[in-house]
């Protein structure tokens, strides 16, 4: 990491004044700034998924003082949380809650009896989880039918650790959040720490 960046964050954290930089070559200078937008892009990605569970916690989570939080107008605050699957306006509804999936390869439902998903609405995408996701299990590659409740009521979606994790179908302009059971099992637990001697 470039001293300057080092500096810098350490600054943010402790809410000091800013100092310029130190390096002076273009090529430095570049670099810093090539850094800095990586670090900004990541941030801003952490602030996003952190919105949206914020505001998944329940059905009446204060938009307001999340927009404030974020520095958001309610509008770019609600394209952000629509972008996560949950609705721009409380009152258009709630979200698509994908409740269970099948391995389109060899037919095997997951999460789910044959009975229970036999009325419901599904989407099929293959799964390709993005590198910075948790550690994908035996289904990343693979094609998967997605099965989904229209518009659950955020009170009772009960997204906990999976709000933010969103699938999105472009041909059915489908954005659709994942239950936590469907979460763990597409990625895993990411609270399981096998050096700890209780697992978490």
């Amino acid at each position: 990491m470039p001293d300057d960046l080092g500096r810098a964050l350490l600054a943010a954290l402790r809410e000091q004044l800013v100092e310029p930089p130190k390096a002076s070559t273009f090529e430095e200078l570049t670099a810093l700034v090539e850094r800095i937008g990586g670090v900004s892009r990541h941030l801003n990605v952490v602030k996003e998924l952190v919105l949206s569970r914020a505001d998944a916690t329940g059905g009446y989570s204060n938009r307001r003082a999340l927009g404030v939080a974020a520095g958001m107008s309610p509008s770019q605050l609600g394209r952000v949380l629509e972008g996560h699957g949950l609705p721009r306006d409380r009152r258009s509804g709630g979200v698509d809650l994908v409740v269970a999936f099948r391995t389109t390869d060899d037919g095997t439902l997951h999460l789910a009896d044959e009975t229970d998903v036999a009325d419901l609405r599904s989407f099929t995408l293959p799964f390709n989880p993005a590198p910075t996701e948790t550690r994908p299990r035996e289904f990343a590659g693979r094609e998967l039918t997605f099965y989904y409740r229209p518009q659950v009521p955020i009170a009772r979606a009960d997204l906990g650790r999976s709000a933010g994790y969103t699938l999105r179908h472009a041909e059915q302009g489908l954005i659709a959040c994942v239950t936590q059971d469907v979460f763990d099992a597409l990625l895993g637990d990411s609270r399981l720490h096998p050096t700890r001697p209780n697992g978490r």
